[in-house]
């Protein structure tokens, strides 16, 4: 029996998103039926608050800047995290002296971490960088770990018998096999860095789209506040797609099969 192919959303899935959308939508207009916009704008009220926020340019100024905080965190964070995953992998010395770093790191709740830094730094838009780089660091070092550990030594030994040199078994041997699964858990972790550094802006920056919700929860511009919420959950939930599109190219470019599967749909082969 072959392996099944995996199909893509039915229109079972679709309508049933669309009718889960529909209730969550009737849901909310019930709630601010009655209710002052200062306490539960309605779904009008929001998307008009959003054209207004968008009509005069503060929501792409505002989402640039706390996207570029978090990428530049994921970067810093990538970095830390696959020197502390090869260390620990290297160096048993280095791996118990980083054990407890990571085991601080895991269990620092980041909302304490951005009240110390505000407490030491004041408001710096640096800390928002500082809080999601923590928060990334030990999921990419113990993924980084995982995957030069589960390296098949079958491999190794093969190129060591075949003479290649440190730099040829680096790029035929080595890079292929950890690549995807750090991409992929880099990917994972940086789709929840800005709703990270939103939670941190809110906090400890003068701008971003965090500065911007605290702002409307001052002034009791509730539907701005809604209209902010609306903004960055579309705007995360993009991010986590085009990652997962990232990740997923880049798994196919290491996979066998996926390489020979690609071949034969370019040559007009029809895969049954």
């Amino acid at each position: 029996m072959g392996t099944p192919v995996k199909q893509g959303r039915s229109p079972q899935y679709a309508l049933g998103a669309a009718l889960c959308v529909v209730a969550l939508l009737a849901t909310w207009h019930w709630l601010s039926l009655g209710q002052s916009p200062a306490v539960m704008p309605s779904p009008a009220q929001t998307l008009e608050a959003l054209w207004e926020i968008t009509a005069d340019g503060s929501l792409a100024t505002e989402l640039a800047i706390t996207l570029l905080r978090a990428a530049t965190a994921t970067m810093l964070a990538l970095c830390v995290g696959l020197l502390f995953g090869w260390a620990a992998t290297v160096s048993r010395f280095a791996d118990g002296v980083l054990a407890p770093v990571r085991a601080i790191l895991q269990g620092l709740p980041p909302i304490v971490l951005i009240v110390c830094l505000v407490l030491w730094m004041g408001s710096d838009p640096s800390i928002t960088i500082i809080v999601c780089a923590t928060v990334m660091v030990p999921l990419i070092a113990a993924a980084t770990a995982s995957a030069l550990q589960s390296i098949d030594p079958h491999l190794l030994e093969l190129g060591a018998g075949l003479q290649l040199s440190r730099t040829r078994r680096l790029v035929f041997i080595v890079a292929p096999s950890i690549l995807p699964p750090i991409v992929a858990a880099t990917g994972a972790v940086a789709s929840g860095s800005v709703r990270v550094a939103v939670m941190a802006e809110l906090l400890s920056a003068p701008d971003g789209v965090g500065a911007a919700i605290a702002q409307t929860r001052t002034l009791l511009q509730t539907p701005k506040l809604f209209a902010w919420t609306l903004a960055i959950i579309v705007c995360a939930l993009l991010v986590d797609l085009a990652i997962r599109v990232v990740v997923k190219r880049w798994t196919a470019l290491f996979s066998p099969s996926d390489r020979a599967a690609t071949a034969r749909t370019r040559k007009g082969t029809r895969i049954r």
